[in-house]
């Protein structure tokens, strides 16, 4: 191997990892940002929301009242019973290739790295050291296309498992997709690869047809967009162009270059 090839190399590696670094700084940005931003009201933590939905599967009372009054109703033996049903609120590194070991590709790094701040959910208000981090009351549900949280990892690769029986009997499904929400029968994911990459493109398909959409370049600015335009206290029915200025900015519905 010639001195220029061995160069090129090590400036295309060097070029890659500025590129992680940058990518991974921009996905902890947004998720620190989201944090502060639930940290400013008294929303439902994760665990009140995992009450709720625990007490409607239960026969209990719930729709439209207040989860957290009814969580006084529950004794601490039952509270301990729902939090058991559920994983930690977020994942090591080793917990995240023990759970995709099944996954024959590379996640990509964002995947990782949001996994690792949280497990289907998002943490409140970081600033706070002494906050308990294994705790979902120190979480909240965050929705990526619904008003319920994205999937924990676990329910990730089970719907990943899924899709792959589905493979086998429709050549449109790529194994490379790795579903992190859905609506019904529309399914977000992001792409999987042989080499790790540091991001993805975000899609979208229904299970009924499989067509492929792109919605963002990666999950990264698919964040970004949402935190700014909730910080500028946006709303789609009456600004509608400053929140299409903020889609156009991260690229929504384009794949990255």
């Amino acid at each position: 191997m010639s001195f220029e090839t061995i160069n090129r190399e090590i400036i295309v590696k060097k070029r890659l990892e500025i590129r992680r670094l940058i990518d991974m700084s921009a996905m902890i940005e947004a998720i620190e940002r989201i944090a502060t931003y639930y940290s400013s009201f008294d929303a439902p933590t994760s665990l009140d929301m995992k009450v709720f939905y625990w007490m409607l599967n239960n026969g209990y009372d719930a729709v439209g009242k207040d989860v957290r009054e009814l969580r006084k109703s529950l004794s601490p033996e039952t509270l301990q019973k729902v939090v058991s049903n559920y994983s930690t609120p977020k994942l090591t590194l080793e917990q995240i290739q023990k759970i995709t070991r099944d996954y024959p590709f590379q996640l990509p790094l964002e995947i990782i790295d949001l996994y690792q701040k949280g497990n289907g959910c998002l943490p409140i208000g970081l600033a706070d050291t002494s906050k308990d981090w294994d705790s979902f009351d120190n979480y909240f549900n965050f929705p990526f296309i619904t008003d319920d949280s994205f999937f924990s990892l676990e329910k990730a690769m089970s719907m990943y498992k899924g899709l792959v029986g589905q493979a086998m009997h429709n050549d449109k499904i790529d194994p490379h997709w790795f579903p992190i929400d859905c609506f019904e029968d529309l399914i977000l994911a992001v792409i999987g690869s042989e080499e790790q990459q540091v991001t993805s493109p975000v899609i979208s398909f229904y299970d009924s047809d499989f067509i492929l959409k792109i919605e963002w370049p990666s999950l990264t600015n698919m964040l970004l967009a949402w935190i700014e335009i909730r910080e500028q206290s946006l709303n789609e029915h009456e600004h509608e162009f400053a929140i299409e200025k903020i889609h156009k900015k991260y690229s929504k519905g384009k794949s990255k270059t």
